[in-house]
């Protein structure tokens, strides 16, 4: 099921280049440092010929801490810069090239001993989610989840006991030996992923997942199987459990701040809703959003933003039709904007939004960047796409499952399974084209921020700091943008280009 429309669903870690300053990183001995920057060299994206490259490493200096080896291949380098008790650390990574978008460069997050101890890094590195536990996730039954269990902890292991008593409907609370050398917030948060569906079949919850279970699942959960998501950040469900018919529901173990949505998400839902009366009133009633979600998801990630800008008026079909035939045009210099054969509305659309490097623009994304952050604003201020989304994501066939653990020095406590349906921890959904659309490129359609009761969202245009040229590295990284590039056939003074052409995406 979740391979159908992959290209749409959000990212949620982009590796040490999605960092942010004051990021903390952690050893297994519970040392910390703190991210400050990563800098590419060169600057620009591109490839450095040897000889810049051996000037750029002799200016960097020999304190840095080199995560891999440089190659004949080798021809760019990421430095980042951390703060420690010592004071400042750099570690270094040497890339074959370095791509123009920041993110495009991807790089682990781990320098050294240290890794990202962000909440989702928290996840992939606790060793206790179905992902790391079963090697089999998919049409599982709970005792081959026991079996499973038992050959990688061994069957004396207290978390195997557990599971065992749940699947054989012991009641709650259920006290057990704490397991040694294991976190419990690791256990609560994560192993419990495992035991959720488990409580669902045995009917050992609180709350009101029957409700789900009589819409959904022709009343009872007891005669389905369990299936784990391939991925350890997945969308808005962490388990399934599904019918021999093919019915189903989906289990969302996430409290507080959860995933992000995707279209691929909300189409499930509103697939999900058609199957029940109250589903399908609830779609008549929103069937300007599922109108929205549908076009998007059919138009693609060029053409839906066009079809939205001009739905909302922020260009024209003239308009459209020019940006269209911008692709695989030559980079321009930004200040020659004017003196293009273009309309001035796109002239105007293009001005406002800023870029890292005006004097080496491609209008095609750029313009596609700044009508689809526009567009997401005019769709989250201007209709009523937040609620009625929310609506569709919490009515759809998805149980949020709450646990209720407590922690001793020799005995934990497991005391309840509580159930939410439907769902209410998703207060409004977003549209946002944030991590998708740059003026350096597109790396997938539009994409929903989840609002959980939090701060509301803000759709914004991406303003990316100038950054000045260090004296000692400008030299060499200005001979990525010196040379004549081919003049746009729309422009009458066009910019100069840059070095590589950039693929498409």
């Amino acid at each position: 099921m979740r391979d159908l429309l992959d290209q749409l669903i959000l990212i949620e870690s982009t590796g040490l280049a999605g960092r942010k300053p004051g990021d903390v990183f952690k050893s297994p001995s519970g040392n910390q440092i703190v991210f400050k920057k990563l800098d590419f060299y060169p600057q620009q994206g591109g490839i450095l010929p040897k000889d810049n490259l051996d000037q750029i490493l002799k200016d960097l200096g020999l304190d840095i801490n080199w995560q891999n080896s440089r190659s004949p291949k080798t021809g760019g380098v990421a430095v980042a810069t951390f703060d420690s008790d010592q004071g400042e650390v750099r570690y270094g990574f040497y890339k074959n090239d370095i791509k123009a978008n920041r993110t495009d460069n991807k790089i682990p997050n781990q320098v050294g001993e240290y890794r990202f101890a962000g909440k989702a890094a928290e996840k992939i590195q606790s060793g206790l989610t179905p992902q790391d536990l079963l090697s089999q996730r998919d049409n599982l039954t709970s005792e081959s989840i026991i079996a499973q269990l038992s050959e990688k902890l061994g069957p004396e292991n207290s978390l195997v006991q557990l599971t065992q008593r749940i699947a054989g409907g012991e009641k709650f609370p259920i006290r057990f030996a704490a397991p040694e050398g294991l976190s419990f917030t690791g256990f609560r948060d994560y192993f419990c992923e495992i035991l959720q569906p488990i409580a669902l079949q045995v009917g050992s919850y609180t709350g009101n997942a029957a409700e789900a279970a009589e819409q959904y699942m022709d009343g009872s959960f007891g005669d389905s199987l369990i299936s784990f998501d391939e991925s350890k950040n997945a969308g808005l469900s962490d388990s399934i459990l599904t019918k021999s018919d093919g019915k189903y529901v989906k289990i969302s173990t996430k409290g507080g701040a959860g995933a992000q949505a995707s279209v691929k998400n909300l189409t499930d839902s509103i697939r999900e809703l058609e199957q029940t009366p109250n589903g399908t009133k609830l779609l008549e009633k929103y069937k300007d959003t599922i109108e929205i979600v549908n076009t998007v998801s059919e138009l693609g990630q060029v053409n839906a933003p066009l079809y939205l800008g001009q739905k909302y008026g922020i260009i024209d079909d003239t308009d459209a039709n020019t940006i269209r035939k911008l692709r695989g045009a030559a980079p321009i210099n930004l200040d020659n904007i004017d003196q293009m054969n273009i309309s001035d509305n796109l002239k105007k659309l293009a001005k406002e939004r800023e870029t890292d490097d005006p004097q080496n623009v491609n209008l095609f994304y750029h313009l596609l960047a700044s009508i689809a952050h526009l567009a997401a604003i005019e769709v989250n201020d201007k209709t009523d796409f937040s609620k009625a989304a929310a609506d569709i994501l919490n009515n759809g066939a998805l149980i949020q499952v709450y646990t209720e653990a407590s922690q001793g020095i020799k005995e934990w406590e497991l005391t309840e399974f509580n159930t939410v349906y439907p769902g209410t921890s998703i207060k409004g959904v977003f549209f946002s084209a944030g991590k998708t659309y740059f003026s350096t490129g597109i790396k997938g359609n539009f994409t929903f921020k989840i609002d959980r009761g939090g701060k509301k969202f803000k759709e914004k245009e991406q303003k990316p700091e100038r950054k000045k040229k260090e004296p000692e590295l400008a030299k060499a990284a200005d001979i990525l943008t010196k040379g004549s590039g081919l003049p746009l056939s729309m422009a009458r003074n066009s910019g100069q280009g840059v070095g590589r052409e950039k693929q498409e995406p």
